[in-house]
């Protein structure tokens, strides 16, 4: 059953790039810049749902595409609006739902990255953003996401983690991760206790819940068929040219409109 905390809280956000500092997302730009050339899309507008602190907007933009960034947490996007300030990059970044957005706008590709699409743990959010991310592409249009694949998750399942980042010599984050596993539901209850230490002495801790949904192929396709894209495709998560295996967490998904 879900509760009622915070996801993606002020504190909890005030920590996350420094937890999340050793994601390559250089390296994931450059496999949605593949996926591009692949799709033989000349692509040029972007948008990015669940954008989150920015990481891959900032990246692309630099790259010189045109980003438009939505998030419904509004202290990620305070980050990524001073982030992109900081680097003179000229990216939109609104606040928003994206099951339930429109920009009246048509964009040439729409990603949704980080496992975005495992917050929406209920048939009709993920039904939703499908639609949406139609609805803002052009003909051709390319929709590329990221989520748990199912088989993996099953396989391998999640288990109790901890990891520390040291900030300076004085002061360093430790993040607990619990995991519960759901298998009737397909999600995961991820929950998650920050503490940031300095000089020995805890000043803070914080403490959030995740819910994830981990997908399955054949569910992913049902979802994107009826919000009308055609050709779908499904690789490990930074290897465009490698088949699905049990061993793979992560999945990338490619639609076209």
């Amino acid at each position: 059953m879900k509760n009622n905390m915070t996801v993606f809280g002020k504190e909890y956000v005030e920590n996350y790039d420094y937890i999340y500092q050793d994601k390559d997302y250089k390296k994931e730009c450059d496999f949605i810049e593949k996926i591009f050339t692949k799709q033989s899309k000349k692509v040029k507008k972007v948008l990015d749902l669940g954008c989150g602190t920015g990481g891959h907007a900032l990246i692309l933009a630099k790259r010189g595409y045109r980003i438009i960034g939505i998030d419904r947490a509004e202290y990620m996007l305070k980050i990524a609006q001073r982030k992109a300030k900081n680097t003179n990059c000229c990216i939109d970044f609104i606040k928003g739902d994206i099951t339930n957005i429109d920009l009246n706008e048509k964009f040439d590709a729409v990603i949704s990255m980080f496992a975005v699409m495992g917050y929406q743990t209920t048939n009709s959010a993920i039904e939703n953003v499908c639609k949406i991310a139609k609805k803002h592409l052009s003909t051709g249009g390319i929709f590329l996401f990221d989520c748990w694949y199912g088989p993996a998750v099953l396989v391998e399942k999640p288990c109790i983690r901890v990891k520390e980042i040291s900030l300076n010599k004085d002061e360093k984050i430790i993040r607990f991760t619990e995991p519960i596993l759901n298998i009737l539901d397909h999600t995961v209850e991820t929950r998650f206790k920050v503490l940031k230490i300095k000089n020995s002495c805890l000043v803070s801790e914080t403490n959030e819940s995740h819910f994830m949904r981990f997908l399955f192929p054949q569910e992913i396709k049902y979802f994107l068929e009826v919000a009308g894209f055609k050709k779908i495709e499904f690789c490990p998560f930074l290897e465009l040219e490698k088949p699905l295996t049990e061993h793979d967490w992560n999945m990338a998904v490619i639609a076209r409109r």
